[in-house]
């Protein structure tokens, strides 16, 4: 990507990594040098940071990544928590990072397969993510999350406008199924002084939620930008 355009960030690793977090698949995307889709970070560190009880921090969980949740059930943590099929291609053109994070989920969510696919359009200055999977078993919710520092709006059906510091001369847009996927959006306020200073006092979660989602799918987000 580039600091004029979109950027696109993405991982795939495992959930035993060196100061983790509960994270395989994540992604962020930044507008004009500017945060949109974002990694909250860590808090302030503590003895809880470094105990038994880390994965009790908000911040460490998959619900408070770009991820899937299905039915309230998160990543787990340890090495076997991982990415499968990594797959990495660029040129001019695209860019195409594409991974299985089935594995990094308890066995308990029935999850056969979650491929996402990220893709950046060079040309089109465009990002499409695309959630493809299977399950095993029903389950009766399956949440998308995005994490983002601003101020977000439905400002049509299937389309959520995004407002930062980039929209003075630009506006970024999330285009998503509405057939398939609700948005709710919650408010989280800041109290750390760690994450403020990085944030301000407050961050928004965006939920794309599917109920009774049937055993086979495919979603796909396209996050644009466009002149003001």
């Amino acid at each position: 990507g580039s600091a004029d355009a979109l950027y696109l960030a993405a991982q795939g690793g495992h959930n035993a990594e060196s100061h983790n977090h509960n994270d395989v698949g994540n992604f962020i995307v930044y507008a004009d040098g500017q945060p949109v889709i974002i990694d909250v970070g860590v808090e302030t560190y503590s003895a809880k940071t470094f105990s038994p009880k880390r994965y009790e921090i908000w911040t460490m969980q998959s619900a408070y990544h770009n991820l899937p949740t299905v039915d309230g059930v998160m990543q787990g943590a340890g090495r076997e928590y991982a990415a499968r099929e990594v797959a990495y291609y660029a040129d001019d053109r695209a860019a195409e990072f594409r991974l299985d994070i089935a594995a990094a989920y308890p066995l308990e969510t029935g999850l056969e397969s979650w491929r996402r696919v990220l893709r950046l359009q060079r040309v089109d200055n465009c990002i499409e993510v695309t959630d493809s999977y299977a399950l095993k078993k029903p389950v009766r919710r399956v949440t998308l999350t995005l994490m983002t520092s601003c101020k977000v709006t439905r400002s049509a059906q299937s389309e959520l406008t995004f407002s930062g510091p980039f929209s003075r001369s630009s506006t970024v847009k999330v285009l998503y199924d509405e057939q398939a996927l609700t948005p709710a959006f919650e408010e989280i306020p800041i109290h750390d002084a760690r994450l403020q200073a990085v944030w301000g006092d407050q961050l928004y979660r965006i939920l794309l939620i599917a109920e009774k989602p049937p055993l086979k799918a495919s979603w796909t987000l396209s996050i644009v930008q466009q002149a003001a």
